[in-house]
């Protein structure tokens, strides 16, 4: 028999056979940003890489006692390439398959230039880093349709979460 009640903490609690479940609560938070810089990097064709992650959705889970942080972030990244590697516009969609089998230079050596954590702080007081680390960028023969050099870049996202003060012990 499953019967369910309120503790003090108006959090449900599910008893089944004598072993208490605490229900999932997810709630979406408000942010603001505190700072959303770009990222940039100088690739080994003299090339600039500029990355940003922003951040578009958190989420707060509280499963009985444990709270946690989910997040919902997106990578923008783009590319400054120098005019001599320019060629003839491209009008047609390049598909994956195109991209992998013309990588020209691949793992490209680059120099950072600048890179920051981006910022934002949640409306009960939490604040999020967010860092980009660029783990791979090739260089493909193809071209879009501005006739730039089209590269892949595989990335990966570090966070860092402070709680704000009323949810530390």
């Amino acid at each position: 028999m499953e019967k369910s009640f309120h503790n003090g903490d108006d959090k449900k609690i599910y008893d089944k056979g004598g072993i208490r479940r605490y229900m999932t609560e997810t709630r979406t938070i408000d942010f603001e940003i505190i700072k959303e810089p770009w990222n940039i990097y100088q690739l080994a064709d003299n090339s600039i890489l500029k990355t940003r992650t922003i951040l578009k959705k958190a989420e707060r889970v509280i499963d009985g006692k444990k709270m946690s942080f989910s997040v919902d972030a997106q990578t923008l990244t783009v590319i400054y390439a120098v005019s001599s590697l320019k060629g003839e516009r491209n009008p047609n969609p390049v598909t994956n398959e195109q991209i992998r089998n013309s990588i020209e230079l691949k793992d490209m050596n680059y120099s950072t230039i600048a890179q920051e954590f981006n910022e934002y702080r949640l409306d009960d007081g939490t604040k999020i880093k967010i860092f980009t680390n660029i783990a791979e960028i090739s260089r493909t023969t193809l071209k879009d349709a501005k006739g730039d050099p089209i590269y892949t870049v595989s990335s990966n996202n570090s966070m860092e979460i402070k709680p704000s003060q009323q949810y530390r012990q």
